[in-house]
């Protein structure tokens, strides 16, 4: 409540349930009760705020809501998730505020954006511009994501919202590189080069006001 008065009304928000990847089914099952009341307890604030925009929003961690939220499972985890994530942006979109995708380990972005892409051709959730995804801007993929993100958009006929961010697990990235002996690096190892690309993706996000 203190976070939504006073001076700090000029921000906008986006909340997240804190916590660690879900291990177990009953784990999945707990944070998407959570996330549940999470849009319940915002939807008491929306008539606070003059326009859809600057409503407070919620975030969702994909791999709190599933246990083998990975590439490897990938089929598992659209068939199981899609119910639960088109549950949550359906409620979302009730009670007109912001439900967006989290940012996460960058070997979790393929899934995520096919997630993304089911959410997105929904017909439940059609005429709704609340739908959104977190782009992190230290991964090398993150300009074509943009880019693939607001093809996407443009494809359904809809705007999506997209958050631009530095990034959260930049030492789990690199060690985990090193471990696996990979060639390469996901993200930018240097901060100048994740400020260029958050630029460049802010000037292709201003370019596409028809899509986000």
């Amino acid at each position: 409540d203190h976070s939504l008065s006073g001076s700090n009304r000029r921000y906008r928000y986006t909340f997240d349930m804190l916590g660690e990847a879900a291990l177990t089914t009953a784990d999945a099952d707990r944070y998407f009760e959570a996330y549940r009341t999470a849009v319940g307890a915002l939807r008491a604030r929306v008539g606070e705020y003059a326009d859809f925009e600057a409503r407070p929003s919620i975030s969702v961690k994909l791999s709190a809501l599933h246990p083998r939220f990975c590439r490897a499972q990938r089929e598992r985890v659209l068939t199981e998730l899609t119910p639960k994530l088109i549950t949550l942006a359906r409620l979302a979109k009730d009670y007109d505020i912001g439900f967006a995708i989290d940012a996460e380990e960058a070997d979790r972005l393929e899934i995520s954006l096919d997630l993304l892409a089911r959410l997105a051709g929904e017909p439940a959730l059609a005429d709704w511009d609340g739908l959104g995804f977190v782009v992190q801007c230290y991964q090398k993929r993150a300009r074509p994501t943009v880019d693939w993100i607001v093809a996407l958009a443009r494809q359904h006929r809809r705007r999506l919202m997209l958050r631009l961010v530095k990034g959260a697990y930049w030492d789990a990235e690199i060690k985990r590189a090193q471990v696996d002996g990979l060639a390469d690096f996901p993200v930018y190892t240097r901060k100048a080069h994740s400020d260029l690309c958050y630029l460049a993706c802010t000037r292709r996000l201003l370019a596409a006001p028809d899509a986000v």
